[in-house]
């Protein structure tokens, strides 16, 4: 996708647009249009400037839970969805890379909210079984949240990291660190 537009990329767009702009307008309108996509492209690239840290810390975390559960499909393969994911190992590659555009600017935003899905897992699988089966996807879904806070953020979870509310997760956590390796 192109980082500018000009007008013609509008007239390659769509055509009944540059039928209506070049054939209803003289030279002097159509000037007029072409400088407001340039007045455009400036402002746009103002704009993604001055909030790439903002899009950075909202896109990113978005993209690790997604890359995540494809990883947790990918290791909970079955015959209906052989072809539709990658290998567990190209998933962990997309991670390292998602991992490794995380700066200071938004590590503490991105760690919260992945602390955050790491513990609303650990909730899932420990305290929300039904009829003493446990929800697998959950419990791959938390090893692989805390392996990304663990391994790829360099992070390790401690008590600060919950609040009062939250104690009982944590005990969790503590009694139960086998599950996460």
């Amino acid at each position: 996708m192109p980082t500018q537009i000009s007008l013609l990329d509008i007239f390659n767009t769509e055509s009944s647009l540059s039928d209506k702009i070049l054939g209803e307008n003289d030279s002097y309108v159509t000037v007029r249009i072409n400088n407001t996509c340039s007045m455009f492209n400036k402002m746009t690239k103002g704009e993604i400037i001055k909030h790439r840290e903002e899009y950075y810390s909202h896109y990113l975390p978005i993209k690790i839970e997604q890359t995540i559960e494809n990883k947790m499909f990918s290791i909970l393969k079955n015959h209906d969805n052989l072809s539709l994911y990658k290998e567990p190992e190209d998933y962990e590659v997309e991670l390292t890379i998602l991992a490794s555009q995380i700066n200071e600017n938004n590590r503490k935003n991105i760690l919260t909210k992945m602390i955050n899905e790491f513990k609303d897992y650990v909730s899932e699988y420990y305290l929300y079984n039904s009829n003493g089966r446990r929800y697998i996807m959950s419990g791959v879904l938390m090893k692989e949240f805390y392996n990304f806070i663990k391994n790829h953020m360099k992070y390790q979870i401690t008590k600060e990291d919950f609040g009062e509310d939250e104690e009982e997760i944590y005990d969790i956590i503590i009694n139960n660190n086998n599950d996460l390796l």
